[in-house]
């Protein structure tokens, strides 16, 4: 079982290290380092490619989070849940990682927001449906994408309370919130700076 763990967790790491964002920009000649925020994930690949690419790079992204954990849910729901929900949330924490510090670029990927939603909609969709409800509201009134984000990580350990506050894995997963509202608060650092600032880019309706 032990080899098994840690298969699956190298596989995570390795998919979610896939820099997508970069792999696309590059394709089409643009070195998305370079562009804009310098960021490889869907945001700056909008700016730069327009809405069609940084949506298939939002969609892959959050594939790369989803398809390992959605394979240890399949093929581990055997195991005492408390195990189980230890071995999904992991795997979906090496996925995230894999995607914020790719070795494919010398450990500087994206923010992992994409990801982390892939992980989440394996676990609980219900989770991961009002997470994208909080960032669709946070984003509709500031129209700047990081600001949703760290809204969604923000209120995690809060739905996530509600929604486990009686089950058995529920120290589990507030764990999991709360290290994953840490960990994107952390990703977005200089977001959090430029947003203190007022100078963080906002979406402006044509």
């Amino acid at each position: 079982m032990t080899l098994y763990c840690i298969i699956i967790f190298l596989c995570a790491f390795f998919l979610g290290s896939l820099p997508t964002g970069y792999i696309v920009a590059k394709s089409k000649g643009i070195n998305i380092r370079t562009v804009g925020s310098g960021n490889i994930g869907a945001t700056n690949v909008t700016r730069a490619l327009g809405k069609n690419w940084g949506a298939f790079v939002l969609i892959v992204d959050a594939l790369k989070g989803l398809v390992p954990v959605l394979f240890v849910k399949l093929y581990f729901k055997q195991m005492p849940q408390p195990q189980f929900y230890i071995l999904m949330t992991i795997t979906g924490i090496l996925a995230v990682a894999g995607h914020v510090f790719t070795p494919f670029l010398k450990f500087k990927g994206g923010k992992g927001i994409a990801t982390t939603l892939g992980v989440i909609l394996a676990i609980n969709p219900v989770l991961a449906l009002l997470l994208l409800i909080v960032w669709l509201i946070a984003f509709l009134i500031t129209r700047i994408s990081s600001a949703g984000a760290l809204s969604a990580a923000l209120s995690m350990p809060f739905i996530v309370f509600f929604l486990y506050r009686y089950q058995s894995v529920f120290y589990i997963m507030i764990t999991y919130a709360t290290f994953m509202t840490l960990f994107i608060f952390f990703t977005h650092r200089e977001n959090i700076k430029r947003l203190y600032k007022g100078e963080e880019k906002a979406f402006h309706k044509k």
